[in-house]
């Protein structure tokens, strides 16, 4: 059990810090020899994930609800641009789920965190960017989405991703934040679905009370990372300097890997 609850406590860490809560599943799951069946474990932490941005923007979902009942026009706008965004994931997951599946190795985890010290060393400075998410183009929206399709590579933080191209279009660093943390509710809510399935087990042999104990440490290191996200959009230095961490990532899993 306790190796199941220090994998939901990475997953709640790593999946909103920028360096990849698939990466470092993957990894950790091969140091710890745990057997799984595809992703199902990994989607079973992202519930908890899902609690932590429902504590984390709580207030602001609210509001959003309350727009959308009210009919008001900028809650109707962030609706459709969440919409438009979660698409591409959606559709290129759905086509491409089993060539994707078979990147789940470390040596393509080390690719994918070198791209993710890219898209943090590139994201622009926090003094640039004023724009609000209803700010935003319909094509802007779908390049964001394009940009989360992207990071289903493993290892490519889809945090760092997306909020990197909220950055470049000209979203301000919490507009940006909020965007990315909004397309994960409907992604991690579709990919959750998989766990209901009759006969679908999330670890060979494994516990269900080690699972749900897994999805609560992922919750509450998942609001401790949301708001050091945060933060840390707010200083240029500090966020770039998840850069380093994921560049030795990268560097070190390459090494192991006899390259």
């Amino acid at each position: 059990m306790w190796r199941i609850m220090i994998l939901g406590l990475v997953q709640g860490l790593t999946e909103f810090l920028p360096i990849s809560s698939s990466g470092h599943l993957i990894v950790l799951r091969v140091f710890f020899g745990l057997s799984s069946h595809g992703a199902e474990m990994e989607v079973a932490l992202h519930i908890g994930t899902l609690l932590a941005i429902f504590a984390g923007y709580r207030n602001d979902l609210l509001n959003l609800l309350q727009g959308l009942i009210d009919k008001q026009m900028w809650a109707r706008r962030t609706m459709a641009l969440v919409i438009i965004a979660t698409v591409p994931a959606v559709v290129i997951g759905y086509v491409l789920e089993e060539w994707i599946s078979q990147w789940f190795f470390p040596l393509a985890v080390g690719a994918g965190w070198l791209m993710t010290t890219a898209a943090l060393w590139l994201t622009p400075p926090a003094t640039r960017g004023d724009k609000v998410i209803t700010n935003l183009t319909w094509g802007s929206a779908l390049v964001i989405g394009l940009a989360q399709s992207v990071a289903l590579w493993p290892g490519l933080s889809r945090s760092g991703t997306t909020i990197f191209a909220g950055r470049v279009l000209g979203l301000a660093p919490q507009e940006a934040a909020r965007f990315s943390f909004y397309m994960a509710i409907p992604v991690t809510l579709g990919a959750s679905v998989l766990i209901l399935i009759p006969g679908n087990q999330l670890l060979s042999g494994g516990s269900n009370w080690a699972i749900v104990f897994g999805m609560g440490m992922a919750a509450i290191s998942g609001i401790f990372a949301i708001e050091w996200v945060k933060h840390a959009l707010a200083t240029t230095r500090l966020w770039r300097q998840f850069g380093w961490y994921t560049l030795i990532l990268g560097v070190v899993t390459f090494w192991l890997g006899g390259f």
